[in-house]
């Protein structure tokens, strides 16, 4: 019976073909469709669930050369400086529950760096933080002495036996992070005082610290965390009324700009539904275009094939084996086209990340193992699904057939 099919389907080649490719194009999309917005599902949930820190303060020249999500999903790509008084006015700000600065040093290479990747440097204040520690296995509130450095996960393989050097200095890896699905991912974190000292020594920054001043006495950013009791006793228990109000306090302090997490988060998300909204319509599109040529495929096997049908079942086919026939070749058609478009599904997912960092900051973490399966085991349903209801009909009409039509026609191939 399979010699039979390969050769059914061997004479009949430009249409296998087309049905195979058209079905593997479908496939690999919806696939690669599914991964991306789980990955990215995944990532902003994550974010919300660890992120933690309700406001941003930041330079407010720095504000206008990047977007928000940059600043939210990123170590930030860029030096930004302020004095580090900024935070204690932040502190006094009323429903300010609390705060912790963070201070970015520079964008490293393999030049000054274990890392083989760049990889953004980052100084923070293990004592106030609470932004940081929860992605790490260390106790809350441990600092990182001096040569202690926490990486993210990206960089798990650029120090062997956790050893390695920053800016020319001899380091420990204290703590590999989470997978966070950001720039975080990348970056390597230190004690906010040991950056300040290291970068402050780097030839580079020379003209930086001319321009904003002894870096031991500026941050980058600062978090802030809005006081319970404020959105209790102050804004009738509306969180989001509650973050409104102490960003429009701060927003008054000079020299800063205020960054409200729930709404880049919220303005992340509605990015991703338009677009993903439209990339599933064209995948819908697609699909709706592949069933209807399978079934077309197979519809009219029944009229165009009568007299091989008629032939076959003449020399002793039952109608079973006539069943077999065309179920075969839709199986062959149909799974071949899926195990194709799986493997060319993993070579457009795999471009994902990429694509997502070069048009935007967004958090993204990869699916599991499971996401890959149920997402391939839907595919391969939907697919088995489409092909027996393909069948039935072509099967039942070919069924029908009288096999003494076979001695009446002249046209079997």
């Amino acid at each position: 019976m399979f010699e039979l099919i390969k050769h059914s389907l061997g004479m009949r080649t430009t249409q296998s073909i087309a049905t195979l490719v058209t079905v593997a194009l479908t496939v690999a999309v919806l696939m690669a469709l599914a991964l991306t917005s789980i990955g990215v599902t995944q990532g902003i949930q994550k974010s919300q669930q660890r992120y933690g820190a309700d406001l941003m303060v930041i330079p407010a020249d720095a504000a206008s050369s990047l977007d928000e999500t940059s600043f939210l999903f990123t170590g930030s790509p860029v030096g930004m400086y302020m004095s580090a008084s900024v935070q204690d006015q932040v502190a006094a700000t009323e429903g300010v529950g609390a705060t912790t600065a963070q201070f970015f040093g520079q964008t490293l290479n393999a030049s000054c760096c274990s890392a083989s990747s760049p990889s953004r440097l980052i100084g923070y204040d293990a004592q106030s933080d609470w932004v940081i520690s929860p992605w790490t296995d260390l106790a809350k509130g441990q600092k990182l002495e001096e040569g202690q450095i926490i990486i993210g996960s990206n960089l798990a393989g650029d120090f062997p036996n956790k050893q390695g050097k920053v800016l020319g200095h001899p380091v420990t890896v204290a703590s590999v992070m989470d997978q966070t699905g950001t720039d975080l991912d990348g970056s390597i974190l230190m004690d906010i005082d040991t950056v300040r000292a290291y970068t402050a020594a780097t030839d580079n920054f020379a003209d930086t610290w001319e321009r904003y001043g002894d870096p031991s006495t500026l941050v980058s950013s600062v978090m802030v965390k809005v006081d319970d009791s404020y959105v209790a006793g102050t804004c009738g228990g509306s969180r989001e009324d509650a973050i409104a109000a102490v960003a429009e306090h701060l927003s008054h302090i000079d020299g800063v700009s205020v960054i409200q997490s729930s709404k880049v988060i919220d303005q992340v998300q509605g990015n991703l539904t338009s677009m993903f909204t439209i990339m599933a319509g064209a995948a819908l599109l697609l699909a709706i275009a592949s069933i209807v040529q399978i079934f077309t495929r197979f519809y009219t096997v029944a009229w165009d094939r009568r007299a091989e049908i008629a032939l076959y079942r003449a020399v002793g086919a039952s109608k079973r084996d006539i069943r077999t026939l065309i179920g075969g070749e839709a199986a062959v058609l149909i799974g071949g086209g899926l195990v194709a478009g799986c493997v060319l599904g993993v070579g457009i997912y795999l471009l994902v990340p990429s694509l997502l960092a070069s048009s935007g900051s967004f958090p993204y973490l990869a699916p599991g193992p499971l996401a890959w399966v149920g997402v391939i085991l839907r595919l391969a349903m939907l697919f088995a699904v489409v092909g027996m209801l393909a069948v039935i009909v072509p099967v039942r009409r070919a069924n029908r057939i009288d096999p003494s039509a076979a001695m009446q026609m002249g046209d079997i191939d």
